[in-house]
């Protein structure tokens, strides 16, 4: 099978060639940098260039190789000497600036040709959202098992400050590698096992309260420090976090029993899984009144981050009230046993549910105050109610494959699902910036 003719164009948006488009052909390469006489094609002169950086189009994916060229290099705002180009990224080399774009003949601007509908881009159609692209794992946490010092977890929830908080030409677009997140999961599952260990052996009521504390809240604010760092606009402060953790939580927490109070006929219809019928529009209500009329936090990393602050509070304090209902009603072991299952299983839960609908309500919202048309919007509501499907899932009767400590496989499945639609709205939210980057950045070259 042949591969098809995808020729790529290399633009430059800022610097001496200002303006000029080279085109890219398959299996062609192109040097840019100081001619030194050979007679090498395409060879161009750039600002601070000692050397040569050599583009070539492999079948459609643009690799580029700036080991020669002897000037400071960035890929979207990052150091990097060699790497692939994707649609409309920024190369930074000295002081030119140059951009990839795909004709328009490829409209969802990838690099690959269109093949067999998959199960990945069928539930992407089905979602709205545009397909993985790039993404692997393994990248995104390359940095967790890298030796980091205190100053650097310190650092690295400084956010949100004046002082810190980048310009839009500044913003690192490309997948970020969060770490900090991974430190304190581990810090919060040793104190739990800590203390499991204290109380069985001691059998001291103290230590059973703090189990309760510390296994509904540690684990939920861990997987919030990974929507923080995310947060590539770096325009959310830790405080803000932290206050709508609390703040937010319980105010979801008690709408919520307000519309149970008054909507009783889902919980007799449904049982327990109609609570994701109540829950999930209470929580985003709670988003809706905090920051309706929010233009600073207008990006959708935004909104995911401040979606994840208030399931984390909800998701928290709902914990602590069924580990406690738990220890009343069945005994101390039917309480700690549920501590132990909710605090493995919080990852997977209201934390991202309330996340991705808050960032698909981001994604219809952008830079505009919230209006109440917005919640029709068909971008929204795919991803809302895929949150309320995984929710009513979660809390049904359903049964797969029993297992240890998850109870069962279902649980796995539905919380590999809402990550999935997670990456997607990252992936989503990093497009949007890039975009907003690029025009600002045309805008002060014009001027």
């Amino acid at each position: 099978m042949n591969t098809p003719d995808l020729t790529i164009i290399l633009e430059c948006i800022d610097g001496k060639d200002d303006h000029l488009k080279i085109e890219i052909e398959t299996g062609s390469s192109i040097v840019l940098g100081k001619d030194d006489g050979e007679s090498t094609r395409g060879i161009l002169e750039l600002n601070d260039c000692t050397g040569e950086i050599i583009f070539t189009n492999k079948e459609g994916l643009m690799h580029f190789d700036a080991s020669g060229c002897g000037a400071a290099v960035k890929l979207n705002g990052n150091p990097a000497v060699t790497g692939n180009l994707r649609p409309n990224d920024l190369l930074k080399i000295g002081n030119s600036i140059w951009r990839s774009v795909v004709p328009a003949a490829d409209a969802k601007g990838s690099f690959s040709p269109v093949g067999k509908k998959t199960i990945h881009s069928r539930f992407s159609s089905i979602m709205g959202l545009e397909e993985l692209k790039d993404f692997k794992l393994k990248h995104i946490f390359s940095n967790v098992f890298k030796k980091h010092s205190l100053a650097d977890m310190e650092e690295q929830l400084v956010t949100g400050t004046s002082k810190n908080i980048p310009a839009i030409t500044e913003i690192e677009t490309e997948w970020a590698r969060p770490w900090l997140f991974s430190r304190l999961l581990l810090i919060a599952l040793t104190v739990s096992f800590l203390l499991l260990i204290g109380f069985r052996t001691f059998g001291n009521l103290k230590l059973l309260a703090d189990l309760m504390f510390v296994g509904s809240f540690a684990v939920p604010l861990a997987t919030l420090v990974f929507f923080l760092e995310m947060n590539a606009p770096r325009n959310i402060s830790i405080f803000v976090v932290i206050a709508l953790v609390f703040l937010g939580g319980v105010a979801s927490l008690l709408l919520a029993l307000v519309f149970f109070s008054n909507l009783t006929f889902i919980s007799t219809t449904l049982g327990v899984a109609g609570a994701a019928l109540i829950e999930e529009p209470a929580k985003l209500l709670i988003v809706i009144f905090l920051f309706k009329g929010s233009i600073k936090h207008r990006w959708i990393l935004n909104g995911l981050l401040l979606g994840a602050a208030i399931g984390t509070g909800f998701e928290a304090f709902e914990s602590a009230g069924y580990a406690f209902e738990q220890t009343v009603q069945a005994g101390t072991d039917a309480g700690v046993d549920n501590i132990m299952l909710r605090g493995l299983l919080a990852p997977f839960m209201h934390v991202v549910w309330t996340a991705n609908a808050a960032a698909a309500l981001w994604m219809v919202k952008g830079q505009n105050k919230f209006q109440w048309s917005m919640l029709g919007s068909p971008k929204f509501l795919r991803v809302f109610a895929s949150s309320v499907l995984l929710h009513f899932l979660w809390n049904s009767n359903i049964t797969i494959i029993p297992l240890p400590l998850v109870y069962d496989i279902k649980f796995l499945i539905l919380g590999f699902i809402s990550w999935f639609i997670v990456f997607m709205l990252i992936q989503q939210g990093l497009k949007q910036l890039n975009e907003a980057r690029h025009v600002e950045i045309e805008r002060l070259t014009m001027s």
